[in-house]
């Protein structure tokens, strides 16, 4: 009890110092925030075999949506998370994984052409984390720079392999990461779910601020509940990193989307509609 309690204590002197660091205000020297609208996208679904592994306290079968969200900024565009895999669309049956079965009823690719544009036209792809229903589309963009936290980048899955390329070029913070230092789009530290996850928050000019959640939280009754699954990589600092957005909510003024809860799809407008 003694080690847990320490381990506790240690992640919220960590993540205290960087909440610390991104409650300063921005620099006089920084431009006006140049982020214009943030679409978005559908990316899959699960159909869970057992809900009480996302959701404690859950019974019987569950359902999780994966989303994605296209960011375009001044200084070019923002893809988090990529979702899974778009071929998984020519699998009638979907396809199995140890939480269910994954299905596509409509590509990432093909949403991005909806809105003009080429894989090749996106800047960054920036990752909440390395799990395959957020990576499945990560081949997708050679060319974009990666946004990965620097403990999720050198992670090694004991059961597969890293989905980065040797070559792929990458941005790695250690912490909290002011993409384009103007604190319109900010990376979160909130490891736990894996080594090195990561939220986004996302300041738009009408909507106001917006946090996205990756695996932080995988539903509205974890969040609720302030529960986490057991099977997280590190269950101590995920619950910190529930404390953590709590936190960083208060203090941006910022709505939280849960990008797997299913109650918040008929909530959101999707891609080609927009939020400004």
């Amino acid at each position: 009890m003694k080690k847990r309690s320490f381990a506790y204590a240690a992640t919220w002197a960590f993540i205290a110092s960087a909440f610390m660091s991104l409650a300063q205000p921005a620099s006089a020297q920084q431009t006006k925030p140049g982020i214009e609208r943030m679409y978005v996208l559908y990316c899959g679904d699960i159909a869970l075999n057992d809900a009480s592994s996302f959701t404690p306290g859950a019974s019987g079968p569950g359902a999780l949506t994966v989303t994605c969200y296209l960011i375009k900024h001044a200084r070019g565009w923002v893809l988090f998370d990529t979702g899974v895999g778009d071929h998984i669309i020519d699998m009638p049956n979907g396809q199995k994984s140890r939480a269910g079965v994954w299905s596509v009823k409509k590509t990432l690719q093909s949403q991005l052409a909806e809105l003009g544009l080429k894989p090749s036209e996106i800047n960054y792809v920036a990752l909440s984390h390395s799990h395959g229903d957020h990576v499945g589309n990560l081949n997708l963009f050679p060319q974009s720079t990666l946004v990965v936290q620097k403990a999720e980048y050198e992670w090694k899955p004991p059961l597969g392999v890293s989905p980065f390329k040797p070559g792929m070029k990458a941005i790695t913070p250690d912490g909290d990461h002011d993409l384009f230092n103007d604190r319109s789009v900010v990376m979160i530290a909130t490891h736990g779910h894996s080594p090195g996850h990561q939220n986004l928050l996302v300041r738009l000019p009408k909507t106001g601020a917006v946090m996205l959640t990756g695996d932080s939280v995988h539903t509205k009754a974890n969040w609720d509940g302030g529960r986490v699954p057991k099977r997280n990589f590190n269950v101590p600092q995920s619950l910190a990193a529930l404390e953590r957005m709590r936190a960083v909510l208060k203090e941006a003024k910022a709505q939280l989307w849960i990008g797997h809860e299913t109650s918040e799809v008929p909530l959101r407008k999707y891609a080609p509609a927009y939020y400004d």
